[in-house]
């Protein structure tokens, strides 16, 4: 248990070291030029090393991070590197994996979150012929990965290829269950401050996911009803003449989540990008989340620029990653098909939000625990960090919470299943009925 925040110069001390030409996690960082419509921050991109040649299974290369702190920008542009490089190390020879049938596994006396737990597709979703994944059910054979229930420290098994980053293939006998991505995962200096990221990104996600999904048009926060969020505007976001909304998500699990939604009035010049945060304090959560929608932003401007855009796209065929994503908003017709996000006039006061006690990663982490627990929902801890990466002091988590819906990436493959997804905002009021499968909105969503 952690007792006290990591300061930025102890987290220097150990992600510093990860940073070398020669030896490094990190082989090559850079600062990154402002353009004058960029938020007045910082930002560093850096690309990884080669882990195909360390351990046989590639890795994300390139990665960035911002702020307005320069020194918590590069730190960030590591930790991501670290993050993607460190789960793609798959511990096969060790015994935090099993591998068997989910059936073996409770017949061995193990709990598991099985293919009951996950709900990621709707069972018609499996009779399409472009539906990339293989049904799996508890006699299904596959690699499982022991991770920890939150709320008891209980040990939990669930598979592997949804835990890690790397592909099916790599988990020597699986079939193809299901598509990984760094959803929940994060990099801290200690297990729980990586856990609580984690968490925070894994809350933040299934809040974009029904709103997306359910085409939802939630309140947005009045800045001018907060001396800081006041501030950060005039600081950061007024000089680049842009216009923020700040869509507030909080409802779906009572978490402060914010979506940001950054528009340009001015030009046909990346007219709009997405952001999303969640963090203990509404103030904190709109802060991180237009930060990350301006950085966004950048990310379609050079996609624009460089003539990237995706338009006449066959949604099944050409939408296979979060840069496809990104494409297809660059600048494209389909810009309009989001104007839902922010046509809500009403405004919310940021009085009316209290913040969750975070004096140390111990507290934060036991209320939020036990927040989602009483909500009916679990959340379970991976530790992914890698040998060297345990060697240098750092940790790679992956928080899940079972239930809760991951951004998708492939269009053919969009996690539709489980209840959430279809009666989750009837039941908080904020439609007049459930959804039918063939309801949710069937347009590709924004996100990065």
């Amino acid at each position: 248990m952690a007792n006290k925040w990591t300061t930025l110069e102890e987290s220097w001390e150990i992600l510093d070291q990860l940073a070398d030409p020669y030896v490094g996690i990190v082989r090559r960082e850079y600062r990154k030029l402002r353009d004058v419509d960029d938020i007045w921050g910082h930002s560093y991109g850096a690309h990884g090393t080669d882990s195909n040649i360390l351990f046989g299974i590639p890795s994300n290369s390139y990665n960035g991070g911002g702020s307005a702190n320069p020194a918590a920008a590069r730190l960030a542009a590591i930790g991501e590197t670290v993050e993607r490089y460190s789960a793609a190390y798959l511990p096969l020879n060790s015994d935090v994996v099993c591998f068997g049938t989910q059936k073996d596994l409770i017949n061995e006396g193990k709990s598991v979150i099985g293919f009951d737990k996950w709900e990621m597709y709707a069972v018609t979703q499996y009779e399409d012929p472009n539906f990339p994944h293989d049904r799996w059910n508890e006699d299904t054979k596959l690699w499982w990965r022991k991770g920890h229930i939150a709320e008891n420290n209980e040990e939990v098994w669930t598979p592997a290829q949804l835990i890690h980053i790397a592909n099916y293939t790599e988990w020597p006998g699986d079939p193809d269950i299901g598509h990984a991505t760094s959803n929940g995962l994060a990099c801290g200096i200690t297990y729980q401050e990586a856990a609580i990221s984690g968490l925070f990104e894994t809350i933040e996600r299934d809040a974009f996911m029904l709103t997306w999904y359910n085409k939802l048009s939630l309140p947005q926060i009045d800045i001018n009803t907060s001396p800081r969020l006041k501030h950060f505007y005039e600081r950061y976001i007024k000089p680049t003449s842009l216009n923020l909304h700040l869509v507030d998500m909080s409802i779906f699990s009572g978490v402060p989540t914010i979506l940001a939604v950054i528009r340009n009035p001015h030009t046909d010049l990346a007219p709009f990008a997405i952001g999303a945060a969640s963090a203990h304090s509404i103030e904190r959560a709109c802060e991180k989340a237009a930060i990350e929608g301006m950085y966004t932003r950048t990310w379609v401007k050079t996609e624009q620029r460089l003539g990237n855009a995706l338009v006449d796209v066959d949604y099944h065929r050409d939408i296979n990653s979060f840069e496809d994503h990104i494409k297809l908003y660059a600048g494209t017709a389909i810009v309009k098909e989001a104007d839902f996000l922010t046509a809500s006039e009403k405004l919310v006061d940021v009085k009316d939000y209290a913040p969750f006690d975070d004096r140390s990663p111990d507290i934060l982490w036991t209320n939020l625990v036990s927040h989602l627990s009483k909500q009916g929902y679990h959340v379970a801890t991976f530790d992914l960090t890698s040998p060297d990466i345990k060697d240098s002091g750092a940790y790679v988590v992956k928080s899940i919470i079972p239930g809760y819906k991951p951004i998708d990436v492939l269009y053919r493959g969009r996690m539709l299943g489980g209840e959430r997804i279809l009666k989750h905002s009837y039941h908080l009021g904020l439609v007049d009925k459930p959804f039918k499968l063939e309801e949710l909105n069937p347009i590709p969503h924004p996100f990065p």
